[in-house]
């Protein structure tokens, strides 16, 4: 599995010029050596593979790698990348641009021996933006989780109960499936409320007639899902149930859009037109989705601006929302992986309309 993934990471810098890039980012260490500590760099080129660790961190190294060279860093860790460096007679360094701070750059100019450094871009967002096997069959178990924990908080929605309630006793219940957390700051929104998309949950509590939404998605053996799901309490009057219909049916839409070879940019005016059809063109507040993985948001971006294509077996947040205000809003998002045949959802928990 690593392997595969540095073979065309290789393949990857040497199309740049680079003969080596370090890898500092906590998902991309992950994604190409498995090791999951807090800190540590790896140094790839093509003569070696070597992870730098601090010394508290040497052990789970070894534990955790296969095929890595593991030195610890007792003497500075730039020392020890230069020793490799020289050794391995790197001269064009890759170094992630959008990781490192501009204090931490400048400290990679000033310390380390090279001839080049050529920031990365968007390099290991591109390769992990498809997703292997294995990594598939990892975000299926995420979501599997995801949809216990839904189910969970469904039967806790009843009047009287806060939103802070709900976004508390859902973490409690997640962390006892084995979720490491949450994969983005959880969204519980009731009544009126519900029709700000990136709103905070507050003490408000769930009353007779509100729209409630729940926007959740966990971080699980480092991978992570999204799903929103709308419910009703006591009680959907028809201008509610309309919106849900028309948001439904346009998310069904989106799904079979987003098959390999989409424009991702059409899978999102596909998610527009719908709604403008039923008159919700202007309560549409965000785009159809992005990939998901190792981060919440990763590659392809799904709006109308984005110039990328789908692609088998990219992992994408996809979902579609109408929000109206003084009413509230209405949203379903899923995990999907994508098929020749159109996006198929990880996330299975139910989409009807449920009145609590």
């Amino acid at each position: 599995m690593y392997e595969e993934r540095i073979t065309r990471l290789m393949a990857a810098i040497s199309a740049r010029g680079a003969d080596a890039i370090l890898v500092a980012s906590r998902e991309n260490r992950i994604f190409l050596s498995g090791f999951t500590g807090e800190t540590g760099a790896l140094l790839i080129t093509d003569r070696s593979l070597t992870l730098f660790v601090e010394p508290s961190y040497a052990l789970q190294a070894a534990m955790e790698t296969k095929g890595f060279s593991i030195v610890s860093t007792t003497g500075g860790l730039y020392n020890s990348i230069n020793d490799t460096i020289i050794n391995d007679g790197v001269k064009r360094i890759i170094y992630e641009d959008n990781y490192f701070t501009v204090s931490q750059f400048r400290s990679l100019e000033k310390h380390l021996r090279y001839e080049e450094l050529i920031p990365a871009g968007d390099l290991m967002l591109r390769l992990r933006a498809v997703k292997d096997p294995a990594e598939v069959e990892l975000l299926t178990e995420a979501a599997r989780v995801t949809d216990e924990g839904m189910a969970k908080v469904e039967q806790l929605l009843r009047v009287g109960v806060t939103e802070k309630e709900l976004v508390l006793k859902a973490e409690i219940y997640f962390r006892g499936l084995d979720a490491e957390g949450f994969a983005f700051p959880p969204v519980i929104l009731s009544g009126a409320r519900t029709a700000m998309p990136s709103a905070v949950p507050a003490a408000k509590e769930l009353a007779f007639g509100d729209i409630v939404v729940v926007n959740l998605g966990i971080i699980y053996k480092g991978y992570c899902t999204d799903c929103s799901r709308t419910y009703f309490i006591g009680s959907a009057d028809s201008a509610v149930r309309e919106m849900f219909a028309a948001v439904r049916d346009a998310r069904d839409a989106v799904l079979a859009e987003a098959r390999t070879g989409s424009a991702c940019s059409a899978v999102d005016a596909k998610a527009r037109a719908m709604l403008a059809e039923k008159g919700y063109g202007e309560n549409y507040l965000h785009c159809v989705g992005h990939g998901i993985g190792l981060c919440g948001r990763e590659l392809p971006v799904m709006n109308l601006q984005s110039t990328d294509t789908l692609c088998t077996d990219m992992t994408v947040s996809i979902g579609v929302g109408a929000y109206k205000g003084g009413m509230g809003g209405v949203r379903i998002t899923d995990t999907a992986v994508i098929t020749p045949e159109g996006a198929v959802r990880l996330t299975k928990t139910p989409d009807e309309i449920t009145v609590m």
